[in-house]
């Protein structure tokens, strides 16, 4: 099967929840010290590895290239806004302003596209992996040419600080075209509503939301996240 972002071969998935992500909560996983894995299909899954269990993966190919060398700048924007938030001191809550320049100084534009960027690819690997009506070309696009796709939106929620993982993906169609699509990616206390949005729709979740578009350096965490 071909990388739905360079449409060479592809062989590899992109991990559903980022490694280090996982490891910030959990540590050192192992045969001994496991994970366990629950979806609405089953329930406690026995992971033994982090960066290998292939259920830990969207099963949407990529290829090697694309999953490691070109993205890899997207995962450490990521990885540093959220090494950030999560050992935020006191925890982050509902109506915190967190401003971008004290995680990234001198460098938010460049660095929020690619956190945005991180997000992109794992929509869009869950649009080919659940065959969603967006078109996907212009998320590959985007990340072929480091530019952001202008309906997708963030918001950084607090949560409950039990659930790690990711959701179903909410989508709303009109004559058979997705007009808007959601779901959460949540570590700990920390949410990401991952939003997209035609212009023609004004949702609730998108209230403080973030587009790299937008000239703010700040954004506000919304509403927590109930179990």
């Amino acid at each position: 099967m071909n990388c739905w972002i360079c449409e060479n071969n592809g062989s590899t998935g992109e991990h559903l929840i980022k490694k280090s992500d996982l490891k910030s909560l959990f540590g050192h996983v192992s045969q001994t010290s496991p994970l366990y894995l629950h979806t609405k299909k089953d329930k406690n899954v026995k992971l033994k590895s982090i960066k290998k269990d292939p259920r830990l993966k969207s099963d949407a190919p990529m290829c090697g290239p694309c999953n490691n060398s070109r993205t890899s700048k997207f995962d450490r924007a990521w990885g540093k806004l959220s090494n950030y938030l999560l050992q935020k001191s006191p925890p982050i809550k509902k109506g915190d302003i967190i401003k971008l320049e004290k995680v990234f100084p001198g460098s938010v534009k460049i660095s929020m596209l690619r956190v945005h960027l991180y997000f992109v690819k794992l929509f869009g690997c869950a649009i080919v992996e659940n065959k969603v009506s967006i078109d996907i070309d212009q998320f590959r696009k985007s990340l072929l040419n480091e530019k952001s796709v202008k309906n997708v939106y963030l918001a950084f929620w607090e949560s409950n600080g039990v659930d790690t993982g990711y959701s179903d993906m909410e989508v709303e169609s009109i004559e058979g075209k997705c007009v808007y699509a959601a779901w959460f990616y949540t570590v700990g206390a920390l949410s990401v509503l991952v939003i997209y949005a035609t212009p023609s729709e004004r949702r609730l979740g998108q209230v403080d939301s973030w587009h790299p578009l937008t000239i703010t350096k700040r954004v506000k965490i919304g509403g927590k996240i109930k179990t």
